[in-house]
């Protein structure tokens, strides 16, 4: 799931991560203190959930190892960049509609534009390669 704000500016998957975390956090609902992402996912989100005593747990790329991490040591919140969001209180895998609805949710708490909710973070330069 990907969200596109007002301004038409795509919001990736580790905003999202971001927004939810966050208000997760804030209503005590993470089962840990922390959520979980793939080794993708950009160093501004570490950073910013840093800040708020949010730890970042990173994976290999794919849902299946952001799954299983999150059933082993008992996360709730994990995704990837790509904005696959498993959100394990609901559904055991990726739901966009589900992940949607709770940055929504966030949106109006918050009564403020999809452009200032989802933009939690400046993305720090990342260069992804391929390496035999």
């Amino acid at each position: 799931m990907l969200i596109v704000d007002e301004r038409g500016r795509i919001v990736d998957g580790d905003q999202v991560l971001a927004v939810i975390a966050a208000s997760w956090q804030a209503d005590g609902r993470l089962a840990q203190p922390g959520i979980v992402a793939t080794v993708m996912s950009n160093l501004g989100l570490e950073r910013y959930l840093g800040n708020l005593g949010i730890a970042l747990v990173r994976t290999p790329v794919g849902d299946r190892y952001v799954l299983e991490h999150m059933r082993t040591h008992g996360h709730n919140v994990g995704g990837e960049q790509s904005g696959h969001i498993i959100l394990s209180d609901y559904t055991t895998t990726g739901d966009g509609l589900l992940a949607a609805l709770q940055v929504l949710a966030v949106v109006k708490k918050q009564d403020e534009p999809v452009s200032k909710v989802c933009h939690r973070f400046d993305p720090l330069p990342q260069v992804l390669k391929n390496v035999r």
